[in-house]
């Protein structure tokens, strides 16, 4: 064996085995198996079985083989065969991990500021106000070619990292010629109730606002130019300048009763490529999607407990029903060129867009004003958000057979930008007056002092630039093969984001004219251009400004890194790797001034508020490979979580899953982690398989969500630093074949894992000089001591169990497919307890979907899914009192896809 031969062995069975046992993009094209022998043979063992539980099993499991840490990895087909339209709900088939509010990931129980997430290995920004990291919902099954989740760190991930790294890896440039085109219906069962919904935008439908719900620019422009006297009007205001800015509003609201239409889908995907003499390779991938989903929903929802521990109850709660509309669309289009099988470069361009309009509408309770049968509330809110994401990402990856041994160099630079815009966010409340007799005598806007009509404006957007290198260099020789690699990360990214709240008073609107049950049958032309309709001469008592300093901000965070690791195998029993990475990060946030572009800090503020950190982070992992199928696997590494933008701020926001208002604490601290991490893992044929792994987990500063009361009856969670906490538990994972049965079950699979965990956390209120109590006194004053209920409890999010299973069939003629999978998870704490009241807990979640495949021949696929056969409810329950329940109904599905 020459030189040349031998690099590209070494370098193949390291490096390049990931890629080559995917059986995706580049790598896997014609040009490739042009390689050495030993290269061919595992090319040709992966695309020679072929049935379809190998290919949803058996190349994923190889990778996790091959790495050296401690991944899970879901393949394109193993997505697929469960159903899961989004990375969000696919990523919780994966053990350990648990799907919160539909978006977010907590791996291991730890919440989602815990884990990074990347898009083909690069960082990218989010669109979500309330969270930093990436909603995983925005990424459609269709473009993923595979899920990594690595639970153990390696130097060459980012240091941001607790639970694990999330890395969606999309389509690439396909080996042959592709074509198809796909559709869908499906239909909830809860649709089966009508809803109640509003006249939006001519433009809905695409999943973008006309410019029907903007902030009116007569509104705009006076609050740029005049601060809040714009709105809420000076001296100088006239009934008719009162008139005209009212009107300026849309008012085409209704609501009226819906009957929702069935979910539909649409795609495509085109993809080809072309050899060249040169022995280079020329493709494209383009893949282009659409869905429109109509849900309608029961949701209760209560606030501030009071009562004592007694008698607890809810003084404020709601009964409502939700009618919801999701858009979503998505198109990337992906080129690329390789040259000699070790020259590669492409290009991945994406646009992922959605869409959501939901209107709740029904009975409040409000303990301090409802008389039951004499006078009770209804209350409407609508919102309305665009998410868009679109990203660039130019990546490159060169072997150099004849240097150095084979040197082998990838690089990237990307650039991305991520917005939300949430025009007229509305929230209304009508007085409901009955007689003796129990019978409703008249319905109007509520009269109660303070009540408000609310109509808020967000947006917000975060660009978003990154760039770096790995180097390896490959050292081999008698019983050894190393490969040590180097590589520097760049990742700066900016947010700018607004909120303006604006307010109706509804005792400036003359009792006469309010009554209705609609708004737009109590703010018509006629009404509005009545004089009669205002309390006062000139109306200027209709509005109040609520926005307020730190509404409007901008913020940007950097990050710096490079590392320095070894990979090494001795005597092919050994693995041994490791290394150090540095990480420099600087960020701010900056309020502004409301209706201003003028800082709400001066310059000895805004100095003091930059946090700047640099960390060397180590990490090393031993493999000890016992035999081709038995291994087992020790990594210890030290981490850090940082707080994220929102973190840092003290301008309220609220939650979307409990609907608290949350705010930050400024002296936030990074939270340091030591992880240890063990896994057995024994790899059997035919894909069957079976790991167990033990994790613990040490954490220093843990950034924690505590709650408070905020007056007036509204909850409130402060973001700030407990003293330590801690995380400890089991993961068990098997696939396997019931041949063992009888020939009858050959077909036949079952698969599943199960985590059993346990975490604890010591916030500190008891210290009145802990880091826990200067942040709370900054933020509310005081001392806390009193308002905690448990000083010491389990980590928000955290599920002591999380179990799912998977009975899979293929028919021996290749025709049919059909999987059922049950998933569930562990009650987990969601809002902690104050003033002796518990934690709210959200209530475990039994989820068993149903997905049939049926191949009439080779270019036809046809799809039947039923997800949540149980009807289950998503429930948070404290006290024993519903904090908030949500039906989810039983949705059903067929989809069709034709490859020509």
């Amino acid at each position: 064996m020459n030189i040349k031969e031998k690099s590209v062995l070494k370098f193949g069975r390291l490096s390049l085995a990931i890629a080559t046992v995917l059986g995706t993009g580049f790598i896997s094209s014609p040009a490739f198996s042009q390689q050495s022998g030993d290269e061919e043979e595992v090319i040709d063992e992966v695309v020679a079985t072929a049935t379809r539980l190998k290919g949803t099993a058996t190349a994923v499991m190889q990778e996790r083989q091959n790495q050296a840490f401690v991944a899970d990895i879901l393949g394109a087909e193993q997505i697929a065969r469960t159903g899961d339209s989004d990375a969000a709900s696919a990523l919780r088939r994966v053990t350990g991990l648990t799907l919160v509010d539909g978006k977010f990931i907590y791996v291991r129980g730890l919440g989602e500021r815990y884990s990074s997430t990347q898009l083909n290995g690069m960082n990218v920004p989010s669109p979500d106000p309330t969270r930093s990291v990436v909603p995983l919902d925005l990424f459609p099954s269709s473009i993923i070619e595979s899920l990594n989740v690595q639970k153990s760190y390696s130097p060459n991930m980012p240091g941001h990292f607790g639970g694990g790294n999330v890395n969606i890896r999309t389509k690439s440039i396909p080996s042959e010629f592709v074509f198809d085109i796909r559709g869908g219906l499906g239909w909830n069962t809860e649709n089966s109730n009508d809803g109640m919904f509003y006249s939006g935008g001519d433009d809905d439908w695409t999943g973008r606002d006309d410019g029907t719900r903007a902030l009116p620019g007569l509104i705009a422009s006076g609050l740029t130019e005049q601060g809040s006297a714009g709105f809420e009007g000076d001296r100088s205001s006239t009934l008719a300048d009162t008139q005209q800015k009212l009107s300026a509003f849309n008012w085409n609201i209704g609501p009226d009763e819906k009957s929702v239409d069935p979910d539909f889908s649409l795609g495509a995907t085109l993809g080809n490529n072309f050899e060249f003499d040169n022995d280079s390779v020329l493709g494209f991938l383009a893949t282009v999607a659409y869905s429109n989903q109509w849900r309608v929903t029961d949701e209760q929802l209560g606030n501030d407990i009071g009562g004592g521990q007694e008698n607890p109850r809810f003084t404020k709660y709601r009964d409502m029903v939700s009618t919801e509309q999701n858009v979503t669309w998505s198109g990337m289009f992906n080129v690329g060129y390789e040259y000699n099988s070790n020259h590669k470069v492409e290009l991945v361009n994406m646009m992922l867009h959605d869409m959501r309009d939901r209107l709740r509408d029904g009975y409040y309770f409000d303990d301090s004003e409802t008389v039951t049968g004499r006078e009770e509330f209804r209350r409407m809110d609508i919102i309305f958000e665009e998410r868009e994401m679109v990203s660039s990402q130019l990546k490159g990856t060169h072997n150099f057979l004849n240097f150095m041994n084979g040197m082998y160099l990838d690089w990237y630079v990307g650039t991305a930008r991520a917005s939300r815009d949430a025009p007229d966010i509305l929230e209304a409340t009508f007085q409901q007056l009955y007689d003796a007799d129990g019978n409703l005598t008249v319905e109007r806007l509520d009269s109660t002092p303070g009540t408000n009509l609310n109509r808020q404006f967000q947006s917000l957007e975060d660009n978003s630039d990154t760039y770096g290198f790995n180097v390896i260099f490959p050292f081999y020789g008698d019983g050894y093969d190393i490969e040590v690699k180097a590589g520097t990360d760049y990742y700066e990214k900016t947010r700018d984001g607004e909120n303006i709240d604006l307010m109706i008073r509804n005792f400036g609107i003359s009792d006469e004219f309010k009554a209705g049950s609609r708004l737009d049958s109590i703010f018509t032309a006629d009404n509005i251009n009545n004089p009669d309709f205002y309390t006062s001469t000139t109306g200027r008592n209709l509005f109040q400004d609520n926005t307020g300093e730190g509404d409007k901000y901008s913020a940007v965070s950097k990050l710096t890194a490079a590392y320095l690791m070894a990979d090494a195998f001795f005597d092919n029993t050994w693995r041994v790797s490791g290394g150090l990475r540095w990480e420099e990060f600087q960020q701010v946030s900056i309020p502004f001034i409301e209706h201003s572009n003028k800082f709400a800090l001066d310059t000895d503020e805004l100095t003091s508020a930059i946090y700047n950190k640099d960390d060397i982070l180590p990490s090393l992992a031993l493999t000890y490979i016992q035999s081709d199928e038995m291994q087992y696997r020790l990594n210890i590494s030290q981490t850090l979580i940082r707080p994220d933008l929102r973190d840092i701020s003290t301008t309220f926001f609220i939650d979307p899953l409990t609907e608290f208002l949350v705010r930050g604490s400024p002296t936030l601290v990074e939270s340091e982690l030591t992880n240890v991490d063990f896994r057995w893992e024994w790899y059997m044929s035919q894909g069957n398989n079976l790991s167990v792994a033990v994790f613990y987990k040490d954490m220093e500063n843990p950034i924690e969500m505590v709650q408070f009361d905020g007056g007036e009856g509204v909850p409130q969670l402060l973001t700030a630093n407990a003293e330590t906490g801690e995380l400890y538990g089991v993961e068990m994972e098997f696939l396997h074949d019931l041949a063992f049965v009888g020939d009858n079950f050959s077909n036949f699979f079952v698969s599943g894992n199960l985590t059993l965990s346990d975490s604890n956390v010591k916030i500190g209120s008891d210290d009145q000089q802990s880091l826990f109590s200067q942040q709370a006194r900054a933020a509310y004053g005081g001392t806390v001591t009193a308002t905690i209920t448990n000083d010491e409890r389990r980590l928000v999010g955290h599920s002591e169990w999380v179990a799912n299973i998977q009975l899979g069939w293929d028919s021996a003629n290749g025709e049919h497919s059909a999987s059922l999978v049950y998933n569930a998870f562990g009650e987990r704490i969601i809002a902690p307890g104050v003033r002796g009241f518990e934690d709210g807990i959200e209530n475990p979640f039994h989820s068993i979907d149903a997905v049939y495949t049926y191949y009439p021949d080779f270019n036809t696929t046809i799809k039947f899914k039923a997800q949540n056969l149980l009807g289950e409810d998503k429930e948070i329950e404290q006290e024993g009192l519903l904090l908030r329940k949500e039906t989810v109904g039983t949705s059903l599905s067929v989809s069709y896809t034709y490859t020509f």
